[in-house]
């Protein structure tokens, strides 16, 4: 298929079946798990989005994830009790509440990203190449899926 040509419904399923899998083998598990702060889908999620965007809100985080309020809430109180994240008032604003993320929520990223780089060098280097060129579209379409939903 060219790049000009529009994928049809199956390839599309395809695509997202393949990114599903790919994103559970990917999932720390055994003993990668022992090497960072074990924690929820809901708190993954979270935790994510106060690293790509510091100093967001718990609304907003609810909106970009598509998670209800409560549950973020309740998985920032999480994230919050195991030092991953501080609850911050913007000058001038003593209603409202930034999320920031700990040095040491920082050093767990590290270590996930090193824990998923190994896993990844398990394949063949050209394949891994043909994969990382396909990086600016997959984010592209991510950006695109959390604006129109």
């Amino acid at each position: 298929m060219s790049a000009d040509e529009v994928p049809d419904d199956d390839a599309l399923a395809d695509f997202a079946d393949s990114v599903l899998s790919l994103a559970r083998k990917l999932a720390l598990r055994g003993r990668d798990r022992e090497e960072v702060v074990p924690l929820t889908g809901t708190e993954i999620e979270v935790i994510r989005e106060v690293h790509r965007a510091p100093r967001t809100t718990p609304t907003q985080i609810a909106a970009v994830t598509g998670l209800r309020r409560s549950n973020v809430s309740v998985a920032i109180r999480v994230l919050e009790s195991r030092g991953l994240l501080t609850r911050e008032t913007p000058p001038g604003d003593g209603r409202s509440v930034e999320l920031v993320p700990t040095d040491f929520a920082a050093e767990n990223v590290v270590r996930i990203r090193a824990l998923w780089v190994a896993r990844l060098r398990e394949a063949p280097e050209s394949l891994l190449a043909e994969c990382a060129s396909a990086v600016d579209a997959i984010v592209k379409l991510d950006e695109h899926l959390t604006r129109t939903h």
